[in-house]
């Protein structure tokens, strides 16, 4: 099941700036995996912790909020499967990073993703 929550982009300067080094870094860890994929299409590696927190991140910066259950269909839709596991970790992790700068967000799992 996929959480269904809204996460809005703060208003602290200083988090706006860590999520966009955050989704910069998140983009270079999907094209590692589109390098290493094996799949008909690299898009595919989307469907991946650091895609998942890409794709979030990459909207709430741009529209300033992200409802999860929405993307979630949306990303369903483009990619016919998404894991829900994964996603839902996704949407812990950046819903923290927007709240508390990340400190919550264990640095061991934010780094074994790639």
């Amino acid at each position: 099941m996929i959480a269904s929550i809204k996460i809005s982009l703060p208003q602290d300067q200083e988090i706006k700036k860590m999520l966009k080094a955050k989704m910069i870094e998140y983009e270079k860890r999907v094209i590692r995996l589109k390098k290493r994929s094996r799949l008909s299409n690299p898009d595919f590696a989307y469907n991946s912790l650091p895609g998942y927190k890409a794709l979030i991140v990459r909207r709430l910066y741009y529209s300033k909020e992200v409802q999860t259950d929405q993307l979630a269909r949306e990303l369903r839709e483009e990619f016919g499967r998404l894991d829900a596991d994964l996603f839902n970790k996704a949407v812990r992790v950046i819903a923290d990073y927007c709240k508390t700068g990340g400190k919550h967000v264990k640095k061991a799992a934010d780094s074994h993703d790639v």
